[in-house]
């Protein structure tokens, strides 16, 4: 089935329906989910659902107009939206009275405008948590925890490598994906990194924490206060 047919079998009155993903972007291969965004005029929107049809997996992600924009707002404060790329870059396939269009012409606008800045207090906590994730990978000896320390150092420098430059982060290969876009040199070191520290080299990747550290203000410990 196609994804307009889906669409109408399982949302026969769908205000709008768009294609996202892998699909949208035409690099779906025979093992691709599909990702469905579908805007509704009421119950039972707002809902996820995750369904097989025809031997596909297919991901609905269904709301009102007023879900989509609140479940977008309470993302973006992450600074990572996973709906409002979907929404941004995503392939209409159904929309009565424009709505839908509406919705992803501010979709990109709030896509291209970026995240909001890190606070002064925010970039503190960053600085001090990495500082201190830096300092316990460097004193780890037991192999299963350095792993774990190694692996959220990855995540944390890739992360705020992102937003401290006022791009959007990503969890999982969007993380890296978006990096590698910014910065491809930080993820062939980061990974490079990760692999040298799980066994026991931690040089590489304290040297990528320290760099995006100095780049946003040094390393943070003694001096760091934050009050209740």
């Amino acid at each position: 089935m196609s994804p307009r047919e889906i669409l109408d079998a399982r949302f026969p009155d769908a205000v709008g329906g768009l294609v996202a993903g892998s699909t949208a972007r035409g690099e779906d291969t025979p093992s691709s989910d599909l990702d469905l965004v579908v805007l509704l005029s009421a119950r039972p929107a707002p809902m996820r659902s995750t369904e097989r049809v025809q031997g596909q997996l297919v991901e609905f992600f269904v709301h009102t107009e007023d879900s989509l924009v609140s479940f977008i707002d309470r993302e973006r404060r992450l600074r990572r939206s996973p709906l409002l790329h979907m929404c941004a870059h995503g392939l209409i396939i159904r929309d009565h009275d424009q709505r839908l269009a509406r919705l992803q012409d501010l979709a990109r606008d709030r896509w291209s405008a970026g995240p909001t800045p890190l606070t002064a207090d925010e970039l503190a906590d960053r600085r001090y948590r990495l500082t201190s994730l830096l300092d316990d990978l460097a004193d780890e000896d037991d192999p299963a925890d350095r792993a774990a320390l190694a692996a959220a150092v990855f995540t944390d420098v890739a992360d705020l490598a992102l937003i401290s430059r006022g791009r959007w982060s990503g969890a999982g290969r969007w993380l890296t994906r978006r990096l590698r876009d910014t910065d491809a040199p930080l993820v062939d070191n980061l990974v490079a990194g990760l692999s040298a520290a799980v066994h026991g080299d931690t040089r590489l990747l304290t040297r990528c924490g320290t760099t995006e550290l100095d780049r946003i203000g040094g390393r943070l410990d003694v001096g760091y206060e934050r009050h209740a």
